[in-house]
């Protein structure tokens, strides 16, 4: 005897609708109060989320509304999945489940469900076959959608809420992607299943991810298959479309997808961004999927023995419901669930973790997320956070934040003093002398430390935006190939810096600027076309707004980073690539050459060994084995002699450099134009010139002006003195060329 059961069944009773939803049945009501806010949220933005009773929310937000037509599908069991996912976006569902599992929870718990739309309000009533049909009951003066629900054996409280309330508190913070759907975000077999169950016109299917223009010109390639409609085409063909798509697009980076942002008061924050691959298994094209991890970290005050961690996973700013899970003992604290196994050493602590994806691997029909294949990302942001969130607490016990509040309480009037009522730019060293003696007063003549002083500066500026009127000295030097030119680098001469066109498409951060001279001597960066940077050590303030800055422009330019095989040299090139408080984060990728302690034993350079009482700080990316081989070694990049270091940047510009620089054919043809029209301008110029006698002429003019010109240089030094008393900012030359000018403009 066989037994049959039709899927949608599932969905009708508590403990199968537990399967199909994924999660505990403790867990439906938070689940079905999630899925309906997130289906506001995408639509609209926004919505608004209530407790009604012991068994009712209601979800409303201020959009178009549903057609009315619609609902008693939407809000059916037995239907095929409806969903606007298989279109890859970073938004917060992941399947079609959500309303199945919604008007699931209403049958299986003798609940009901009420919809208000476009000024109607209808009871959706679900019926044994799993379709659902719909009643007008009244009228309703809102005219964007509000949905009643109610659960009928089930209570619902507070904590029902709470994902709901969560999802919206994260939407209402930081940014959300703007664009199309991208075809580098598929695989060929993921674009066939969008393909396939689009059924819609061609033009109107591609023009889904890109503007008219981009439309025909993907189109042209296609007509040879003869298809005018999606369904027309078969695997083959869908996988030829992908390709045309990923020709005539480029591919969005990771960090247009949004953020939530350092938008929590009490917690640290650190942001992650990067990739990973999805190998297509039965064609040839595989997804290229952009990821943004932001984790936060609040370190709990109080005994940690009485104390335990909490944490929250969201996934397009929704939390998921994966059983992630955290412990904690004594000062180390273990996550654990969805593919994640991370250590991070920290004290009891509240964890916060969003992933922002077009596209979440998912282990089940309840949209349980895996996150192995951004596991190491999500490691790294939260280690960093955690890190964070250590070093803040530790400075809260130790020091307090009494200095610090002397520093800010008394900021405005040092700023009004240093500034001259704001008439004059000042340093950050001269903000510092005007706020010691605040200090000294209040803590009995202790004098503030510069370091921590910067640190408190940088921490307001991250809140309340950059001080007016106040500058970094220079610590840098910025060398630019072909020209020659050499720019000290400090804030405002970022500020005012322009980058020269077409001129290089690298810059080499490089520690040590004493290389700038064997460089330059053989002419590496006219070579490479490429730019020298050095900032004497860490890279400065400036050097890393400098980075993004130029990240910014439209040109085509690599990130390089060179730096000594110690602990300090992989520090520097952390801090230049990754978030600070003064800069939330890099807004460019920056490649490390090294040197790297294992290259440098390859490369048989001077090892030098040495004892510290202190642990000194190496950057996260080194692993353990080397982390524990800088505490007591090192190479500096000074053990190469000239020709070897050439050598190796060479190879590493060999290795990950782009070439030349060679601008578009619009420049080249624009610089060939003007070069042909200035070279024809300079020969007709001096057979002009020629033909006219001109060199006699200017010295018979000379001739019949020395007479004046004589007379006026006898007392030329005072005209000149009186002409600087009258502008001071001219230097001596301006004041003679004028009065040049105006002798032989009166013809004397």
């Amino acid at each position: 005897m066989q037994l049959v059961r039709e899927d949608w069944k599932m969905f009708r009773n508590i403990e199968t609708l537990c399967q199909k939803a994924g999660v505990h049945r403790q867990f439906i009501p938070l689940l079905v109060v999630k899925e309906l806010v997130d289906n506001a949220l995408d639509a609209t933005g926004d919505c608004d989320l209530e407790l009604v009773d012991s068994h009712s929310f209601r979800v409303t937000d201020n959009g178009p509304g549903i057609e009315p037509e619609w609902l008693q599908e939407y809000f059916s069991i037995n239907r095929p999945m409806i969903s606007s996912k298989l279109l890859r976006l970073p938004t917060r569902g992941a399947l079609g489940n959500g309303l199945r599992v919604v008007t699931g929870a209403v049958i299986a718990t003798g609940g009901s469900l009420t919809v208000s739309t476009r000024g109607s309000v209808y009871r959706i009533e679900p019926q044994d076959d799993g379709t659902s049909i719909k009643r007008y009951i009244g009228s309703d003066d809102h005219k964007g959608t509000s949905i009643l629900v109610r659960l009928g054996s089930m209570n619902i409280d507070d904590d029902a809420l709470y994902w709901g309330s969560l999802a919206i508190q994260f939407s209402r913070k930081g940014s959300m992607y703007q664009g199309e759907s991208s075809p580098f975000w598929y695989s060929s077999e993921a674009f066939y299943e969008l393909v396939n169950s689009a059924d819609m016109n061609l033009e109107y299917f591609v023009n889904l991810f890109c503007d008219d223009k981009k439309t025909v010109e993907i189109l042209a390639g296609m007509r040879e298959t003869g298809a005018k409609f999606t369904n027309e085409l078969d695997f083959i063909n869908s996988d030829l479309l992908l390709k045309l798509m990923r020709k005539s697009l480029k591919a969005p980076i990771a960090k247009s997808l949004g953020e939530v942002g350092d938008s929590f008061s009490d917690l640290e924050h650190y942001k992650k961004t990067g990739k990973i691959q999805i190998e297509s298994a039965r064609g040839s094209q595989e997804a290229e999927i952009p990821i943004v991890v932001e984790a936060w970290v609040g370190i709990i005050k109080g005994d940690a023995d009485n104390l335990s961690s909490s944490l929250t996973v969201c996934v397009n700013k929704s939390p998921v419901t994966a059983d992630v899970k955290v412990s904690t003992k004594q000062a180390s604290s273990t996550i654990w669930g969805g593919g994640l196994y991370v250590d991070v050493k920290s004290r009891p602590a509240n964890f916060y973790i969003n992933i922002i994806t077009p596209y979440m691997p998912i282990t089940s029909d309840g949209k349980a997320p895996d996150f192995r294949p951004m596991a190491s990302l999500i490691e790294d942001a939260v280690k960093r956070a955690a890190s964070k969130a250590k070093k803040k607490n530790q400075n809260d016990l130790s020091k307090g934040r009494n200095e610090r509040q002397v520093v800010l309480d008394n900021l405005p009037a040092a700023i009004e003093k240093t500034s001259g009522s704001g008439k004059f730019i000042f340093s950050q060293r001269q903000l510092y002398y005007a706020i010691r003696p605040y200090v000294m007063e209040a803590f009995s003549g202790k004098q503030p430390g510069y370091t921590y002083f910067c640190h408190i500066i940088t921490d307001y500026e991250a809140e309340y935006g950059d001080i007016p009127g106040m500058y970094r000295d220079p610590r840098g030097t910025l060398y630019h190939p072909h020209t020659g030119e050499e720019i000290p680098l400090g804030t405002i001469a970022v500020e005012n810096y322009n980058r020269p066109k077409w001129t290089f498409n690298k810059i080499i951060f490089i520690e040590k600027e004493g290389y700038f001279a064997s460089l330059r001597d053989v002419g590496f960066p006219e070579r490479y076309d490429c730019a020298l940077l050095s900032s004497k050590g860490f890279a400065s303030r400036a050097v890393k707004d400098l980075f993004d800055l130029l990240g910014e422009t439209d040109e085509e330019i690599q990130f390089f980073c060179v730096h000594d095989a110690d602990a300090a040299g992989t520090k520097i090139f952390e801090t230049l690539q990754e978030a600070t408080a003064a800069r939330p984060g890099r807004k460019v990728r920056v490649i490390n050459l090294g040197l790297e302690p294992e290259e440098a034993i390859d490369m048989g350079l001077q090892i030098e060994s040495f004892n510290s009482e202190r642990h000194r700080p190496v950057a996260d990316y080194v692993s353990y084995y080397w982390q524990d081989w800088l505490q007591s070694n090192r190479a500096e990049l000074n053990a190469m002699t000239t020709p070897e270091f050439i050598e190796w940047l060479e190879g590493k510009m060999e290795e990950y450099g782009v070439g030349k620089v060679i601008p578009t054919e619009d420049v080249l043809s624009r610089t060939f134009d003007e070069s042909a029209e200035r070279l024809i301008r300079s020969q007709v110029m001096d057979t002009i010139l020629e033909q006219s006698n001109y060199e006699m002429r200017v010295k018979v003019e000379l001739m019949k002006a020395r007479n004046g010109i004589e007379l006026a240089k006898l007392d030329i030094r005072d005209k000149v003195y009186d002409k600087l008393a009258v502008n001071p900012l001219y230097r001596w030359d301006m004041p003679v060329s004028e009065l040049a000018s105006e002798l032989i403009n009166r013809g004397e």
